[in-house]
Formats: structure tokens, C-alpha cells, sequence
């Protein structure tokens, strides 16, 4: 028999695309469905109802609340949370970039789910993080180059660009249709995104370095899709640093490092892929493009790829 997944919060963009994803999963079938239109079960009726994972794909803010009321009712099942709450690893931390405090912070420390860098991390966990869109778009490029300290820690840029979906279903005046056609605009400039907070701390985490990160997200008049420029101070050539990322992510099904044009939107969306290229940006700099479904490799692609990890089945399952 397949193994049992509950979704919250299954109305919304990821929590749909969670849904369809297990629809061709090998080994886990979805066993209900939060959400607040007709057809789903109420979030707090489905707190009882037992399964072997849940995904939960809620407001931060919220979703902590329903992550320690999971693990109260189910202890063994797993259980993967795709909200900022438990991205950070202190209360302070979250308060100053979510701006509010911390629903239920004796949740923090949970592994952060960047599946092909804290992969044991994950294998071993009942509950994982799953990380932002732009953070893993960000951090993908990074953590290896970082790590073999082909690049300076003092001199990282990420000018990134994301679809309409990045900022989820509910109404809003500036993501109408007539707002976001035929325009292109960049938002929350300067050290203002909660992204910003997320990716320094990864980094720290994942290669034990402190980096202060400028970053800047543009709003892409289409549906999906992230596509990220990582400018990079470096001494090493082009074909180094591209080599670093090759042998970085050997094995990784899900990290595609290509030879020659940067990786475009149409490459991505709808895979869990994440494309990765690097190319001369002047001297001593180098640029990084990344590119990736923000619905799939951004969210509900990279929450199933954690759960297959932490249920000890083939990482790819679903997402073939």
C-alpha cells in the first residue's frame, strides 16, 4: 500500500502543485486536503486525521501552530513545512525579519530542507524546513563555491526575478493581470525581503562562513518561474568554478550545470530542475545565472524531494 500524505493548505499555489505531483508518486498518495473552499477538509478538523506525512503549505505565522499540534497527535509521522516559520534558527532572528514574534519557537532548529546540501541532515529528521523560492535559487549557486572558497564572502549580489505566483493566491490590487502585464518592477530593495535573512543563515549554516548579502527581486510579468544572476567576486577562471559546481553536485538528479547560454525559464518550469551557469561579468568578477520553477524546486517540488528522503525512498519519486 502507498504511504498516507495530508496537504495542508492545498488551495493555495504550492499546496495545489503539491497535490498534482502526488498524483504520479510511486510510493505516497494523498490522503486529504486543507483548505478553505469546498471539497477540503477544515485545517483544524484535519489535525486528527491520521497519516505518515504531512505537508504543510500555510501562512507563516500559522503554519508553526499546526506543525506542534501535528507532532503532538502524530509523533512518527514525517512532516515538512513549506512557511518561513521555522527557516531560522532563533525567535529574535524571525521577529526581525518576519516582524512579528515566533508562534511556537521551541520548533526552531529543525534541519533546513536544501536537499542536496543537508541531505543526512534531512534523512534522519521528523520535521524539516522547507526553504523559499528565491532562497534556493540563491543558495543552489552559492553554498558550493563558498564552501571551496573559490569566491569572496564579502562581495555577493543577487539580482533576482520571479513570477506572479512567488507571492501567492490571495487578492491583491498590484498582481491583478492589467498590473503586471507588459511591466516589469523590482520590490522590497535593499535589506527588506525576509529571503535576505533565510539565505545568510543557510550560508552560514551550510559552508561556516558569515556572508552580508545584497539582494534585490523583481517582479516578472509571467505566471512562474525564478530567474536569479549571482554576481560573485573571484580569482579563479570560469571553467574552475564550473567545475567546482560539477563535481559538487555529481549525483544530484535535480542540479543541471550547463555549457554555454544561461539557462532561461522554459528550460525549468514544471521540473524540479534548478540550471546552473557561470560566465565572465569583468575582471575578477564572475556571474552565476540559476534558474528554477519557484512552485516546484521552490517549493512543493523540493517538499516532496525532502519527504522522499525522509520516508528512505528514491530521492526522484514524483518528480520524474
Amino acid at each position: 500500500m502507498k504511504a498516507s500524505v495530508g496537504v495542508f493548505g492545498a488551495t493555495g499555489y504550492a499546496g495545489r502543485e503539491a497535490v498534482r505531483l502526488l498524483r504520479s508518486h510511486a510510493y505516497a498518495q494523498v490522503a486529504f486536503t486543507t483548505g478553505s473552499s469546498e471539497g477540503h477538509v477544515p485545517h483544524e478538523a484535519a489535525i486528527e486525521r491520521r497519516a505518515d506525512a504531512y505537508l504543510l503549505s500555510l501562512p507563516h505565522g500559522v503554519s508553526a501552530s499546526y506543525v506542534a499540534r501535528l507532532r503532538q497527535a502524530h509523533p512518527d509521522a514525517a512532516i515538512v513545512d513549506l512557511s518561513g516559520d521555522l527557516r531560522l534558527k532563533t525567535a529574535a532572528d524571525y521577529e526581525l525579519w518576519y516582524g512579528h514574534k515566533h508562534p511556537q519557537p521551541e520548533l526552531l532548529g529543525v534541519p533546513y530542507g536544501l536537499s542536496e546540501v543537508f541531505r543526512e541532515r534531512i534523512r534522519s529528521a521528523r520535521v524539516v524546513s522547507n526553504p523559499g523560492c528565491y532562497a534556493t535559487s540563491a543558495l543552489l549557486p552559492l553554498v558550493p563555491l563558498l564552501r571551496a572558497k573559490l569566491v569572496s564572502a564579502e562581495d555577493v549580489i543577487v539580482d533576482a526575478k520571479s513570477g506572479a505566483t512567488g507571492a501567492g493566491r490571495s487578492p491583491r490590487e498590484d498582481l491583478l493581470f492589467c498590473e503586471v502585464t507588459d511591466d516589469f518592477s523590482a520590490y522590497s530593495p535593499g535589506r527588506t525581503h525576509r529571503h535576505v535573512g533565510e539565505i545568510e543563515a543557510a550560508l552560514e549554516e551550510g559552508t561556516g562562513q558569515k556572508v552580508t548579502l545584497a539582494f534585490c527581486p523583481h517582479l516578472l510579468p509571467v505566471k512562474r518561474g525564478i530567474l536569479s544572476a549571482v554576481y560573485l567576486r573571484s580569482p579563479a577562471s570560469v571553467a574552475e568554478l564550473k567545475q567546482a559546481l560539477v563535481e559538487f553536485y555529481s549525483g544530484a538528479p535535480f542540479v543541471k550545470v550547463g555549457n554555454g547560454k544561461p539557462p532561461r525559464l522554459s528550460d525549468v518550469v514544471f521540473t524540479n530542475e534548478c540550471r546552473l551557469s557561470v560566465h565572465e561579468a569583468g575582471p575578477g568578477r564572475v556571474v552565476v545565472f540559476s534558474a528554477l520553477d519557484n512552485l516546484v524546486k521552490g517549493a512543493a517540488g523540493q517538499a516532496i524531494q525532502n519527504l522522499n528522503l525522509m520516508m528512505g525512498w528514491d530521492e526522484t519519486a514524483g518528480l520524474l
